[in-house]
């Protein structure tokens, strides 16, 4: 074997974290569909509340799967 082989691990997930990982995920449609269908209909403070629930929860994720990639 080469002195600069590297080995990749690959953990399996519980059935519980990629039912969070889906849930997440619709999460951020919904909150996308609902923004964009909120500009669309001329309503700017319904459209930014979306727009900052969608960042929130995009950034929470990150924040989640940056503490969890370790494990």
């Amino acid at each position: 074997m080469a002195e600069n082989s590297y080995v990749m691990e690959i953990k399996k997930r519980a059935w519980y974290a990629w039912l969070g990982w889906i849930a997440w995920f619709a999460l951020l449609v919904f909150l996308a569909q609902n923004a964009i269908a909120s500009g669309q209909e001329i309503e700017p403070r319904a459209a930014a509340i979306f727009w900052i629930s969608f960042a929130v929860a995009l950034i929470a994720g990150g924040v989640v799967w940056f503490v969890r990639r370790s494990e």
